[in-house]
């Protein structure tokens, strides 16, 4: 379980590190009205996050068990991380951390557009449909608790970038300059570079050998 949790931590972080919807959302609402509006923005984006897994552990089990299977979502999550890191490490010289402020959303409005921007990002859905269903198929992951552990640890990775970013940003830091932004963005990209290759490997494995990877579903 603690493996299944780094993994997705892991993954995760440098997913949400990467500049998006969210991302300018959060930044924009905690400029104009503090760090609580980061967690429950953060809390829309779980939500999702929670039927998504839940989806992924009703049948991802049977579906995933199977050897070859497995190697060809690893392939296609390995290839997909692949293009997340050269672009970043492409593009990492040219972005910046802040945005435009914007007007302050009440609490529920908040919770509601974490959801709505996840959703609107076909990046977030194609993420999950490759790269989360890979790391799943990767991982074997087969038991409840298995998914609860994914689960955590992906959100973990969610909350520990977002409220280091709201709480800097809240405190009037200068601390996360777009030089330092742009440099997490550039390991980010070789982090998720070196997380594609073992993708990879993991495909290759799979598909060569199906048999010694085959699982058996367990609830």
């Amino acid at each position: 379980m603690w493996r299944t949790a780094f993994f997705a931590f892991l993954i995760a972080l440098t997913g949400a590190i990467a500049p998006g919807p969210v991302l300018a959302l959060v930044i924009g609402q905690v400029l104009v009205q503090g760090v609580m509006a980061a967690v429950f923005i953060l809390l829309g984006h779980a939500l999702i996050e929670a039927l998504l897994v839940g989806a992924l552990s009703m049948g991802a089990g049977r579906f995933l068990s199977s050897g070859r299977v497995r190697g060809a979502v690893s392939l296609v999550g390995g290839l997909v991380l692949l293009f997340m890191a050269q672009d970043l490490v492409r593009n990492a010289g040219s972005l910046t951390v802040r945005g435009a402020q914007v007007y302050a959303l009440p609490w529920y409005a908040l919770v509601l557009a974490g959801l709505g921007v996840s959703l609107s990002n076909p990046y977030f859905t194609g993420w999950w449909v490759t790269v989360g269903t890979g790391q799943v198929a990767a991982l074997g992951l087969t038991r409840a608790r298995d998914y609860v552990a994914f689960y955590l640890g992906h959100e973990m990775g969610d909350v520990v970038w977002y409220m280091i970013v709201a709480v800097v940003l809240a405190a009037g830091s200068k601390g996360l300059t777009d030089e330092v932004y742009q440099g997490l963005i550039l390991a980010c990209g070789m982090l998720i570079g070196a997380l594609a290759l073992w993708f990879l490997y993991l495909a290759v494995r799979f598909i060569r050998r199906p048999a010694e990877h085959a699982q058996a579903p367990t609830t």
